[in-house]
C-alpha cells in the first residue's frame, strides 16, 4: 500500500515538473518573440551627398576616314568600253582621260550630219542668189536658213557626244576604284571610276541633340587612326542641319595636321575625340544609383534613417553618369549601392559615406563605324 502511494506521489511530482518545464519554455519563447518585435530591421547601404560640380565633358566616337572631295565619274554616253587609260592608284588631274567608249556609230552619224549641213548651206546660197533676181521667193530662202541652223545644231550635238565617248575626270586626285573593264557595255549615267582628292581627309561622325548644340565649326578635335597608332589635329568642318532616322546629326571632322599629308587613305578606321564646354553647377548621379534605369529614373534618398523613393528628371546621360535636372536638392544623400533590397520608408544603416560619385567625367566610347 505504501509502495503504491509512493509511486503515485512520484508520478504526480513528475507530471508537475514536466508542466512547470513546459510552461517555462513557453514563457521564454514568448519573451524572445516580444524582444524580436521591438527589434528594427535595418538595410545596409552606401550613400553619397548631392553637391554642385563643374564637369569637363569629353566625347570619343568611332568613325572611318574618307576624302573630303570624292566623286563617282559617270559615263555620258552609251556603248562598249574600248580602252582603259587609268588604273587604281594612279594620280590624275582634271580632265585626264580615264576610259574610251566605242565611238564608231557616233563618228558615222557625225560625218553624215556634216555632209547634210554642207548640202543645206549650198542650197541656201543658191536660193539666195535666185531670190535676188526674183526667181525664188524669200519664204523659200527663210525655210532653207532654218534647215541650215538645224543641221548645224545636229553636228554640234554629235560632236559633243563624240567627245563624251572619252570618260574624263572632273577633278584632280587618285583613282580609288574602277568599275568597268575593256569590253563592258555601259549606258549613259553608268558609274565608271571613283576619284578622290587625298589632300584633305575627314571623318564623319554622328552626334545626339544634346551634343550637337555644343558643337561649332572650327572647334578643335583629335583624330586617332588605329592602324597607325597616331593622333592627328583636326577641326569641326561641317555640321548637319537635320537629324537622320537614328536621331543623329552628321558632323564632318577635317584633319588639319601637316603630318597627315600622304599618310592617310580612305576607309582607315579610327575615332574622334572632342572636348565639350564644361557644365557648371551640375548635379550628377552615377547610373548605378538609378533604381529603374534611365527610361524611368528614380533614386532612393536617405532621410532621417529611412529610404525615400524619389523620381528624378535626367538631362545629359553619358557613360556611367547622368546629370539630374529635377528631383534632387543640395545636401540630399542618395543611395549608391544596396537599393536592390530597399522599399519605401524602410530603415537603413549607412555603411560608407561617399564624398562624390566615383566618376564625374562624362566620357563614352560609342562604336559608330560610318555609318
Amino acid at each position: 500500500m505504501k509502495k503504491s502511494l509512493l509511486a503515485l506521489m512520484l508520478i504526480v511530482v513528475a507530471v508537475a515538473g514536466l508542466f512547470a518545464l513546459t510552461n517555462h519554455s513557453k514563457n521564454s519563447k514568448m519573451a524572445e518573440l516580444a524582444k524580436r518585435k521591438n527589434v528594427v530591421m535595418e538595410v545596409p547601404v552606401k550613400v553619397f551627398p548631392i553637391e554642385q560640380q563643374s564637369l569637363n565633358r569629353k566625347i570619343k566616337i568611332n568613325g572611318v576616314l574618307s576624302a573630303k572631295r570624292q566623286v563617282t565619274v559617270l559615263a555620258e554616253t552609251a556603248g562598249q568600253v574600248e580602252r582603259i587609260y587609268k588604273e587604281v592608284g594612279d594620280v590624275i588631274y582634271q580632265d585626264s582621260p580615264l576610259a574610251l567608249v566605242d565611238a564608231t556609230v557616233i563618228s558615222s552619224q557625225l560625218e553624215t550630219a556634216k555632209a547634210s549641213l554642207e548640202h543645206s548651206k549650198r542650197d541656201l546660197a543658191r536660193f539666195q542668189t535666185l531670190a535676188q533676181s526674183g526667181a525664188a521667193s524669200q519664204q523659200t530662202v527663210d525655210q532653207l536658213a532654218v534647215a541650215v541652223e538645224a543641221a548645224n545644231a545636229n553636228v554640234v550635238a554629235l560632236q559633243k557626244q563624240l567627245g563624251n565617248t572619252t570618260v574624263k575626270s572632273p577633278q584632280r586626285g587618285v583613282v580609288v576604284r574602277r568599275m568597268v573593264e575593256v569590253g563592258s557595255v555601259i549606258g549613259g549615267g553608268s558609274p565608271t571610276f571613283v576619284v578622290a582628292d587625298l589632300s584633305d581627309m575627314l571623318m564623319k561622325i554622328g552626334l545626339t541633340e544634346m551634343e550637337i548644340v555644343h558643337i561649332k565649326p572650327g572647334m578643335p578635335a583629335k583624330v586617332r587612326i588605329d592602324a597607325l597608332k597616331k593622333d592627328f589635329d583636326a577641326v569641326i568642318n561641317t555640321i548637319g542641319v537635320a537629324a537622320d532616322l537614328s536621331g543623329r546629326y552628321s558632323v564632318d571632322v577635317l584633319i588639319t595636321d601637316p603630318g597627315a599629308k600622304g599618310v592617310l587613305r580612305p576607309d582607315l578606321a579610327g575615332s574622334v575625340s572632342l572636348e565639350l564646354p564644361s557644365m557648371e553647377n551640375a548635379i550628377i548621379v552615377p547610373r548605378e544609383a538609378l533604381v529603374s534605369g534611365i527610361k524611368d529614373p528614380k533614386v532612393y534618398v536617405v532621410k532621417e534613417g529611412k529610404a525615400i523613393l524619389r523620381r528624378i528628371v535626367l538631362g545629359v546621360v553619358e557613360g556611367t553618369n547622368a546629370v539630374v535636372q529635377e528631383g534632387l536638392a543640395l545636401g540630399d544623400h542618395v543611395v549608391l549601392t544596396g537599393h536592390q533590397n530597399l522599399f519605401e520608408n524602410v530603415d537603413v544603416r549607412v555603411l560608407q559615406h561617399t564624398e562624390k560619385p566615383a566618376e564625374l567625367a562624362l566620357g563614352v566610347l560609342r562604336n559608330r563605324a560610318k555609318e
